[in-house]
């Protein structure tokens, strides 16, 4: 029994509203509802919706349409689009075969493309003969150029208007020039500002551009900023100040007019005089510095008279840098005082160094400071199983602990020999030694050396030594890192050693 075309037709179509939700009328679920335009801008937040750039409607305008499910067209059962410009039609398509992927595009002519928010949609019909309507897509086409007002030269502070851009402004304003925009009709937000600090007339000498946003329109003013490294990098001089602004669609307003502003920026080289060191002696550029007379914190000072800035940074130079014992200072916060820690002074024993302070990246004049040669104070090394002037083995179980107070300007940049020497019963000198090229450590200057017991002497060598005859414990300190070792012992322990 046969069925007609049209029973076989309605009933596809209610197998198609099960399957697949179509309901009949203009019921057809389109996956992806919104047409889309390429080149439409990202929407910002408070800025305009869907905007166009100006350079999207010098030529047709571009219209893409997402494929909807279950496509099928037929010659006896075709599909079709519509694409609809503000309610009027734009162009339709039919389809009696699989739709390439090109046809989905479209094209709105430029005649379409005036200023204001027209509406983008397309209604689709299936192969089942149900239609289905696309959501609305608003676009914003904005052709005006932002207009700028008749008296539209940047607004400077009166001082800088009547005296220029000087150097103690820049100091007293925090290396920075402000400029006020006047205000101009209808800023939106995307709306960028270039602006210029020309040489030259006409030179077009981009300082910055500043795009705004919401917050910048709720501003009572919108500011410029120059900064003091930019105004000195372009030089003192006549120089030209202008802007120009063009909306986030791509319009471009009127030039603005062009300030005239004189600047006097450049700081004038300068000579620093040199640094004072109250505890050396002598007055010119060579002085010298008694360093055993030195115990506590060695004090620098720059002079009222520098020519140093009251607000400028500043750090003082102890020794050559990266040379052992120099030191880089930061002065006493509220002052221009400088404090050189003591364990930076020994390594300098005997040699001349300098030092300078750097103001803003300026090297003062440097002084020459001589120290003089330094011999290290302290009291003799011991021995704890010693008595007096004896150590006597009996009081020796396996080995004898050595011990050194912390002598005057201690530092880590030094290092110390330990040895221990004595005779045999044949006369011939024996040495032990405790510890070679020790470097001192942060609870050694502090501590001394070897209250923790590391530092000893095994009794097995003293039972090498004669009887009676004189025990000697030498420390000898390089003040210098071991680049140079004195001629004789630091300290000196002697002993009797007896049974």
């Amino acid at each position: 029994m046969g069925i007609s075309t049209k029973v076989w037709f309605a009933a596809l179509r209610g197998w198609l509203k099960i399957v697949f939700g179509f309901s009949g009328g203009r019921g057809v679920r389109l996956v992806d509802k919104t047409p889309r335009v390429p080149q439409m801008l990202g929407n910002v937040p408070g800025g305009q919706v869907n905007l166009l750039p100006v350079s999207a409607l010098t030529q047709p305008l571009r219209v893409d349409v997402p494929m909807w499910p279950s496509s099928n067209p037929s010659v006896q059962y075709p599909e079709s689009l519509t694409l609809f410009w503000n309610g009027d039609i734009v162009t339709k398509r039919t389809w009696v075969a699989p739709i390439p992927e090109a046809d989905l595009i479209f094209y709105v002519s430029i005649d379409r493309l005036g200023e204001g928010n027209p509406v983008l949609t397309y209604r689709v019909v299936m192969f089942t003969g149900e239609p289905g309507d696309s959501d609305p897509l608003m676009l914003t086409i904005d052709r005006q150029a932002p207009l700028l007002p008749t008296e539209n030269m940047l607004l400077l502070p009166p001082e800088v208007i009547a005296g220029g851009v000087t150097v103690e402004y820049l100091e007293q304003n925090g290396d920075e020039l402000w400029a006020t925009l006047p205000a101009y009709d209808a800023p939106q937000v995307g709306d960028c500002i270039s602006y210029y600090w020309d040489r030259e007339q006409g030179r077009h000498e981009l300082v910055d551009r500043r795009v705004l946003t919401q917050a910048d329109l709720e501003e009572r003013e919108l500011k410029l900023k120059y900064s003091g490294e930019m105004i000195r990098d372009r030089g003192d001089g006549p120089r030209y100040l202008h802007y120009v602004i063009e909306d986030r669609a791509g319009n471009q307003g009127a030039a603005s007019s062009s300030r005239r502003l004189e600047v006097a920026a450049t700081i004038p080289p300068r000579v620093l005089s040199w640094p004072e060191l109250p505890k050396a002696l002598g007055q010119g550029q060579n002085i010298v510095l008694e360093t055993g007379s030195v115990r506590e914190e060695l004090v620098a000072l720059i002079p009222d008279e520098a020519g140093v800035g009251s607000q400028e940074p500043v750090q003082m130079q102890w020794g050559e840098p990266g040379k052992l014992g120099a030191v880089t200072i930061s002065d006493v916060p509220g002052t221009r005082r400088f404090l050189v820690p003591l364990e930076h002074l020994a390594a300098h024993s005997g040699k001349t160094i300098p030092l300078y302070y750097v103001a803003s990246g300026d090297e003062s004049t440097r002084r020459e400071v001589r120290l003089t040669a330094f011999r290290p104070d302290a009291p003799p090394p011991q021995i704890k199983e010693a008595q007096v002037d004896t150590l006597s083995l009996r009081a020796v179980t396996t080995v004898a602990h050595v011990t050194q107070e912390a002598w005057s300007l201690i530092s880590t940049d030094q290092r110390v020999s330990i040895k221990v020497v004595g005779r045999n019963s044949s006369g011939q000198s024996q040495q032990y030694v405790v510890v070679a090229k020790h470097t001192v450590t942060v609870e050694e200057m502090l501590a001394g050396l070897g209250g923790g017991g590391g530092h000893t002497i095994p009794k097995t060598f003293l039972l090498t030594l004669a009887l009676n005859s004189r025990l000697t414990v030498e420390v000898t300190v390089s003040l210098d890192g071991g680049e140079t070792w004195p001629d004789s012992a630091s300290f000196v322990l002697q002993l009797t050693l007896v049974a």
